[in-house]
C-alpha cells in the first residue's frame, strides 16, 4: 500500500516538505458548460506545460511526477464507482491508468478524449474525489496526491460530502465559480499588478494570492487566511450555483482554488494556456516547502 495512505491533514500549520514528485489526479465535470476546459485539459500541451514547470521547480526529478484523470462522480449507478469514473491513457498505444511525465515530454502519450456531454451526470466532484482518495491506484510512495477538480456548477446534483479521513492524503485544487475578495491590509507585500485569479491556502494562517494580467502571473505571497474570502456564487451563465463544501475544500486540505469564470463563458478574459502555468507554479512552488 502507497506511503501516503494516511488520514488527511486538516488546517496545517506549517508548511509541509516539496515532495520528490507528485501523483496528479484531474477529476473533470464533464457537463456541457464545461466544453472548453475538457478541451484544454486534456490537451497535449497542457500536461507538458505542467509538466515542465515543475520540473524546473524540482518537482518530478528525484521521483517521476504521473498523471492520470477522471470524470466527477454522478448519479447511480452512473460514475459511481472506480472503473465507472476513471479514464486511461495511452503510453505506447497501451491503455494504462498513469502517465509519467518523462513519457509525456517523449511524445508516447495519448491523452483521453475528454468530451462535455454528460449533462448532470459528473457534476458531483465530493464522490468521484472520495472514490480517487480511498482506492488503492498504485500511488507512488513517495509522491504527493494532488486532485485537480474542475466544475463551474452543480445543477440540481447534491454534492456528496468529502470524507474526512480518506485512506490516501492529498491536496484538493478546486476550478470553481468562486468569488476571490482580499480585505486589506493583508500582510507585508504590496497588490500586483492583474485580475485576482486564485489562492494558494499554504498553511492554516497564512497563503500566496494568484493574479494574472493577460499572460503575465504575479503572486503575492504572505496574505494573512484571515482576510481571505472565497464564496461559491451563481454569477455564471444559466444561474446554477457551485457548492460551498467544494471551495471549502481547498483551504481543508491546504490546498489552492482558481476562479474558472476568468477563463471560460461570455465574461472570460485570461487563457487557459496561462492556467497551464499557474498550476505548475503553484504545485511545485506555493504549496511547499522550498528547502
Amino acid at each position: 500500500m502507497a506511503g501516503n495512505s494516511v488520514p488527511v491533514f486538516f488546517g496545517a500549520k506549517a508548511r509541509t516538505k516539496r515532495p520528490p514528485g507528485l501523483d496528479v489526479t484531474f477529476t473533470t465535470d464533464l457537463s456541457g458548460s464545461m466544453g472548453p476546459y475538457a478541451a484544454f485539459v486534456s490537451a497535449q500541451p497542457t500536461i507538458i506545460a505542467l509538466e515542465n514547470e515543475l520540473v524546473a521547480q524540482g518537482v518530478g526529478v528525484i521521483s517521476t511526477n504521473r498523471y492520470s484523470f477522471t470524470t466527477g462522480g454522478g448519479r447511480t449507478p452512473n460514475f459511481s464507482t472506480l472503473p465507472q469514473i476513471e479514464l486511461p491513457v495511452k503510453v505506447d498505444n497501451i491503455s494504462q491508468r498513469w502517465a509519467t511525465g518523462a513519457e509525456v515530454l517523449a511524445n508516447r502519450v495519448t491523452l483521453p478524449s475528454l468530451v462535455a456531454n454528460k449533462v448532470q451526470d459528473t457534476e458531483d466532484m465530493g464522490l468521484s474525489t472520495n472514490i480517487i482518495a480511498n482506492n488503492d491506484r498504485q500511488y507512488l510512495l513517495s509522491n504527493q496526491l494532488i486532485i485537480v477538480s474542475s466544475s463551474d456548477e452543480q445543477q440540481g446534483v447534491t454534492v456528496t460530502a468529502f470524507d474526512t479521513t480518506p485512506v490516501y492524503s492529498y491536496r484538493y485544487v478546486g476550478i470553481h465559480s468562486v468569488d476571490i475578495t482580499i480585505t486589506e491590509p493583508a500582510g507585508p507585500n504590496a497588490i500586483p499588478a492583474g485580475t485576482l485569479t486564485g489562492f494558494v491556502y499554504t498553511t492554516n494562517t497564512t497563503g500566496t494570492a494568484i493574479y494574472v494580467s493577460g499572460t503575465t502571473i504575479n503572486y503575492r505571497t504572505d496574505v494573512p487566511v484571515a482576510n481571505v474570502t472565497a464564496t461559491a456564487t451563481t454569477n455564471r451563465p444559466g444561474g446554477a450555483a457551485t457548492v460551498q463544501s467544494l471551495v471549502d475544500q481547498t483551504k481543508d486540505t491546504n490546498g489552492a482554488i482558481y476562479d474558472i469564470r476568468l477563463f471560460q463563458g461570455s465574461t472570460a478574459n485570461l487563457q487557459f494556456p496561462t492556467l497551464a502555468t499557474s498550476l505548475g507554479n503553484v504545485l511545485g512552488r506555493f504549496l511547499f516547502e522550498t528547502s
